[in-house]
């Protein structure tokens, strides 16, 4: 199934996120910058391979991510919780998704090239949006069985 169009719209107009993690029992949350590729409905992230965030994806590969803007033009506010599972990609796996990544973000080479960056991938399974007026709406990839947490 498809992203409805006001989450896509949000995927391809911001550049920033909030990752949300949980290692040991206890939540992290991280600025990212992503790149979303929609035949894929794949969410990619590039991050230190010895960042606290590789270690916790590793440890727990389930994860949140947060998108929102305050509204542009004649463009409601919006927010949106996507929820899925992440990867860091095998360095002989990744090299498309960190040229594709890369060709989103050339001012942020630095955090997507380098000897010691990962390039992590975010299988999406299901999100929750909401506008101004609180209105909600979600959605599920067609074979996740995954209900909102």
């Amino acid at each position: 199934m498809d992203l409805p169009s006001e989450m896509l719209r949000l995927l391809n107009g911001e550049k920033f996120c909030t990752l949300a993690t949980s290692y040991a029992n206890r939540p992290h949350a991280f600025l990212m910058v992503f790149t979303y590729l929609s035949p894929e409905n794949l969410l990619i992230i590039s991050s230190r391979t010895d960042s606290s965030k590789v270690k916790h994806i590793e440890e727990n590969p389930e994860v949140a991510l947060l998108f929102y803007n305050t509204g542009k033009g004649s463009e409601p506010p919006i927010s949106c919780t996507l929820y899925g599972t992440a990867s860091v990609l095998p360095p002989a796996n990744e090299s498309y998704y960190r040229e594709s990544h890369f060709d989103h973000h050339r001012d942020k080479g630095a955090f997507i090239k380098g000897e010691n960056i990962s390039i992590i991938a975010v299988k999406l399974r299901h999100a929750v949006m909401s506008d101004a007026q609180d209105s909600v709406t979600t959605w599920a990839a067609e074979n996740s069985c995954t209900q909102e947490p």
